[in-house]
């Protein structure tokens, strides 16, 4: 007997049984709210000027029942985005600190500087989880007004260079979070942006003999920090937490030190002078506990490691840095005195008023000294010797455009080059006698 009707027709109801469970259970169209691996998700369809759009999106909350209102009002919030985008045209926006947390740390080939990303981080905090498209342009010019007040104004300017990349890294292809209408503008100085115009730091005046005697005055574990700062340029950063026991090397001949997480994101490998090196041999001898070679190289007074703060507001080592100007302007002070009171008694009085006052100026010029003047210092004095590739080398530039901004004009020696013009001439000249 053939059966296949029979079997076809229990197919048709088994199929007809199955239809009419699977419509009975059918969720209503658009998004919904679901829990999935201990997450609020967003999941379903919006439908839209024809078009049905699918979502599938974690809120980031845990699946808790107090938690639901807050992912309901996030599945609200996409399914108007994605209507305004679709009938209206209107990109979505993300809030200012997830966008922060994005840009902040997406791959780069240089990595962002500390300060960058200290004032990114800032921006993140003070706006918080607001949207771009709600926040007026005038709102970020009057926080820039309020944050760099009492700054000066190169250091505006290098804020709002931090701002706009952000802010223009958010309004391009393909997150288009900050519509061209919200982007602000502001009232930039020139002057103080080109670096070469900038307020010139006094780095012609740093004799060598006042540096000697800014390490001679410094604490024991601040003297090895400035030798190095002073003949490497080194950031204080890479100081303080990018050298290790081990990346010093003091065999007679062969001194250097490597600094690793640079501002550039390469290793710095810098030669040390002789002096640096003989003071760094006496810190180790301080330091002790020389077997842990993979410890950081500098420590606090209390042989510590630095705690690294993210490079936000300023280093560690600012207490032992200002106490040792103090003490190199008291020593200057003690010194022009006593020179001035045995002139005097010599009976040239001319000469000691003049001492006493060269003593208050260089007393004063290392009272404004930041750690940040060696860097221009290195780049200055290599550069008088002419040999840019060891200059990039020492002091860590990957482009001699970054050297020029940091080198400074020393009259002196741009006065000596002038006076050698005509030594090409004279040289000619006495070639040609010599000929005769």
């Amino acid at each position: 007997m053939d059966d296949k009707p029979v079997r076809d027709a229990a197919r048709r109801d088994q199929a007809s049984l199955d239809k009419n469970r699977k419509g009975k259970g059918r969720k209503p169209g658009g998004l919904h709210v679901k829990d999935r691996d201990g997450y609020w998700h967003i999941h379903g369809r919006v439908r839209a000027g024809g078009r049905s759009i699918r979502v599938r999106e974690t809120t980031g909350l845990p699946a808790r029942p107090d938690l639901w209102e807050d992912a309901d009002a996030i599945r609200l919030r996409i399914e108007g985005e994605i209507r305004n985008e679709v009938i209206h045209g209107v990109k979505p926006s993300i809030p200012v600190a997830v966008a922060a947390d994005r840009y902040l740390s997406r791959p780069r080939e240089r990595a962002l500087g500390a300060t960058t990303q200290s004032n990114i981080r800032e921006v993140g905090i003070r706006f918080g989880l607001r949207l771009f498209r709600d926040i007026e342009p005038n709102e970020w010019n009057d926080w820039v007004d309020i944050r760099q007040a009492k700054n000066a104004t190169a250091t505006r300017e290098r804020y709002i260079n931090d701002l706009m990349a952000f802010l223009a890294w958010a309004a391009k292809r393909p997150n288009e979070w900050v519509p061209a209408a919200r982007l602000p503008v502001f009232e930039r100085d020139k002057a103080a942006r080109n670096p070469n115009r900038r307020a010139r730091r006094r780095i012609g005046e740093l004799t060598t003999e006042l540096i000697h005697l800014m390490i001679e005055n410094a604490a024991p574990h601040y003297a090895p920090q400035l030798a190095t700062i002073w003949c490497t340029g080194a950031r204080v950063s890479s100081i303080l937490y990018g050298v290790r026991l081990c990346d010093l090397i003091l065999a007679p001949g062969r001194e250097q030190i490597t600094f690793h997480d640079t501002k550039n994101g390469e290793a710095v490998v810098a030669a040390l002078h002789p002096f640096a090196a003989d003071k760094l041999a006496d810190y180790l001898e301080w330091r002790g506990r020389l077997h842990d070679r993979e410890g950081r190289l500098f420590l606090t007074h209390r042989k510590e490691p630095y705690k690294d703060n993210g490079g936000a507001w300023g280093g560690q080592n600012k207490t032992a840095f200002n106490a040792m100007k103090r003490r190199t302007a008291c020593a200057i002070r003690r010194a022009g005195a006593a020179e001035a009171i045995r002139l005097w008694r010599a009976g040239d009085r001319k000469r000691a008023w003049e001492t006493v006052r060269e003593a208050r100026e260089t007393a004063a010029l290392a009272g404004r000294v930041t750690q940040h003047w060696f860097r221009h210092l290195l780049a200055t004095k290599m550069l008088q010797l002419g040999d840019m590739r060891s200059t990039m080398a020492q002091g860590g530039w990957l482009d001699p455009r970054s050297v020029m901004g940091y080198a400074h004009d020393v009259p002196d020696h741009r006065r000596g080059i002038v006076g050698r013009l005509t030594e090409d001439r004279a040289r000619s000249g006495h070639a040609a006698k010599s000929t005769s």
